[in-house]
């Protein structure tokens, strides 16, 4: 997850963490980036010359 702060630093955090410290993160943050929906999509097939 990236979370934007108003001065604009940036904070990147891996989802359990995230969920751990969201309640402070939401009260800081004027934007949060979240895309660990993505981590459960079915990931694309290489072709054979490419593995």
């Amino acid at each position: 997850m990236r979370v934007e702060l108003a001065g604009g630093a940036e904070l990147l955090f891996c989802a359990h963490h995230a969920r751990e410290h969201e309640d402070k993160l939401r009260e800081v943050a004027i934007s949060i980036h979240d895309e660990t929906g993505r981590l459960a999509e079915t990931p694309a097939i290489a072709p054979d010359d490419e593995i």
